[in-house]
């Protein structure tokens, strides 16, 4: 007997195979067994070398760079010394992001728990209650945020199948030991009737998806194509939670806040993106500046054109249609 489709499911579809195993994914599979490996060291000690691999990021990754000098100086407003030191920061915050990653998939419960001991509205957790969608931001230790989330309700969620066919297989096998359930990108209305089944669905709405499932509302001042996904639970009067988790002094705090239901969804999804705010700044250096928030709709043109990268992705279309 198969499985009715809206029971919510692990997703098994990642197996392995001959493909997999071919020699132009060895220096794949031999990053993935030193991020293995990395688990077994001390935290502190990676941190400092992510430290190391993020200032050789951001010197080799100049395209980079100044998409997050642009939204950094875009959104917080800052300029000169302090801009290039938040830029570095960032970037060092990514280099973390490897082995924050690793921990992620791979480290015990009890380490996990001893990682984060803070959490801000707790309280909200015993409200998620029958079905409720969970907002969370891109962060650059997001594979984290999930598994810390993961020890205080069951959750599901949505991914985006990786370029890379090892990584893919990698990544979703090793969510599935803290994700409930996951359906890919193109699979949204799964989280329509997982939630009404009673699941938690975690959901990032802060970056530009386009402008054909948008509407453009301020995000830190400017216009911003923001996805119009979560007001739809909004206007269904489905709870709407908002969960954060923050790096500060060394240690992921949690802290969850409740967005009002409204049928109009301008102003929810406005107030949606001044949470998105107040939570960035918490930890700005923290966060995924590296992705164009402001690519859709005028703003376009403030960031640089980098051709080779839409050559890539132009083949990739390509061998996809």
């Amino acid at each position: 007997m198969n499985p009715s489709k809206d029971i919510p499911l692990q997703n098994n579809q990642a197996k392995l195979s001959l493909k997999l195993l071919s020699l132009r994914y060895l220096m794949t599979w031999i990053g993935i067994i030193i991020l293995r490996l990395s688990v077994f060291l001390p935290y502190s000690f990676l941190m400092k070398f992510g430290n190391g691999i993020g200032m050789i990021l951001h010197k080799i990754s100049p395209h980079r760079s100044e998409i997050v000098k642009i939204n950094i100086k875009k959104c917080l407003g800052i300029e000169g010394k302090e801009l290039e030191h938040l830029v570095r920061s960032n970037f060092k915050a990514l280099g973390r992001g490897f082995f924050e990653t690793a921990i992620a998939w791979w480290a015990s419960n009890k380490k996990i728990k001893a990682l984060s001991q803070n959490i801000v509205n707790e309280h909200l957790i015993d409200q998620l209650g029958s079905g409720a969608l969970v907002l969370i931001k891109h962060s650059t230790h997001l594979e984290l945020d999930l598994r810390i989330l993961s020890n205080y309700f069951d959750l599901t969620g949505m991914y985006k199948n990786q370029t890379n066919a090892v990584v893919n297989y990698v990544m979703i096998n090793s969510r599935n030991k803290y994700v409930k359930a996951s359906a890919s990108n193109n699979e949204a209305m799964k989280a329509i009737r997982w939630i009404n089944k009673g699941e938690k669905f975690i959901y990032a709405a802060d970056q530009d998806y386009g402008l054909k499932v948008s509407a453009m509302i301020p995000f830190f001042g400017s216009d911003a194509a923001t996805v119009t996904f979560p007001a739809l639970f909004s206007r269904k009067n489905i709870k709407i939670i908002m969960a954060d988790v923050s790096k500060i002094d060394g240690c992921y705090v949690i802290e969850f806040a409740e967005l009002n239901n409204t049928e109009d969804e301008k102003y929810f999804l406005s107030s949606m993106n001044e949470c998105y705010e107040e939570f960035i700044k918490k930890e700005p250096e923290g966060y995924l500046w590296m992705h164009r928030r402001f690519k859709s709709g005028s703003e376009n043109a403030i960031y640089p054109k980098w051709s080779s990268r839409e050559k890539r992705r132009a083949k990739r279309r390509m061998k996809r249609d």
